[in-house]
């Protein structure tokens, strides 16, 4: 299955499409208002960042500028941002920018022409190309193909055919339900029965778990989180770190709920006992 995108310099009439890419930053003539992004009618969402001159640019600080955007605007972690690269060709840039993104819990498709885009790394969520056949179409191994300009359309837009293999923005599904599985839900919710209640319902209380102590919950807390099923333990994790509504949440369970915080010493003593090893308390 696939889904029809547009994309604009500047907000367009509406063209009752699936997807709306947009302009975040970097080369853009124009960088889309929060009301004109809330004006748009798709369901998903595609911020691009342009980079058409590589030469002269840091790709990890454009990056981090798409990355506080991103963040900023609370788009769910995991979802993808565009890099338009239009003709350039230069790797060290394209990797740079891709490792940035990927290390904050988002994924870069690279859009550019298709001649000229695949010559670069393929980045997380692989390629957009530009292909103006006008006719709806996917180019071999693209994410996503734009098919024909808004010259050939006399509209102001382009279209793009875009696999829904490809994770976009979707307005309509919350952050929290992308994030976790029925499984890890119930993983979880053991967890923080037995860190925040001193047991869990389904009985993985760790031996002497009548003792609350702060490396025996450690030592479960690890035990328990390694048996949730996400496909990419990696991304999970900087998923949950770029998500500032979780860290304030977990921040205040443990505030409102442990019956005192742990100190340092504690803490390092707790690490040392499950690894083997001394905590560098600096």
């Amino acid at each position: 299955m696939t889904r029809i995108m547009d994309d604009a310099a500047y907000p367009p009439p509406d063209p009752h499409v699936d997807v709306c890419a947009f302009y975040i930053g970097g080369d853009t003539p124009h960088v889309w208002s929060d009301e004109e992004i809330a004006a748009t009618s798709e369901r998903w969402r595609l911020p691009i960042y342009v980079c058409d001159n590589p030469g002269s640019r840091n790709g990890a600080a454009d990056g981090a500028e798409a990355v506080a955007w991103l963040r900023a605007h609370h788009v769910p972690a995991g979802s993808t941002v565009a890099l338009d690269y239009e003709m350039a060709i230069n790797g060290t840039y394209v990797t740079a920018f891709d490792k940035t993104v990927t290390a904050a819990g988002w994924r870069v498709v690279l859009y550019g022409s298709l001649s000229t885009v695949t010559r670069n790394p393929r980045p997380s969520a692989g390629y957009w190309t530009a292909s103006w056949t006008g006719t709806p179409h996917l180019d071999a191994g693209a994410a996503a193909t734009q098919y024909v300009s808004d010259t050939q359309l006399r509209r102001p837009y382009d279209l793009s055919e875009v696999a829904d293999t490809l994770t976009l923005w979707d307005t309509q599904t919350s952050t929290e339900d992308d994030m976790f599985s029925d499984q890890d839900r119930s993983v979880l919710d053991n967890v923080s029965a037995f860190l925040f209640e001193g047991g869990t319902s389904s009985g993985d209380t760790p031996p002497g778990g009548t003792n609350n102590s702060l490396v025996q919950k450690v030592d479960f807390l690890i035990d328990a989180l390694q048996k949730v099923q996400t496909p990419d333990p990696a991304a999970f994790v900087a998923a949950f770190a770029a998500n500032p509504q979780a860290m304030d949440a977990l921040a205040t369970a443990l505030a409102g709920k442990l019956p005192a915080v742990p100190t340092v010493d504690e803490i390092a003593a707790a690490v040392a006992t499950h690894f083997g090893t001394a905590l560098d308390k600096g």
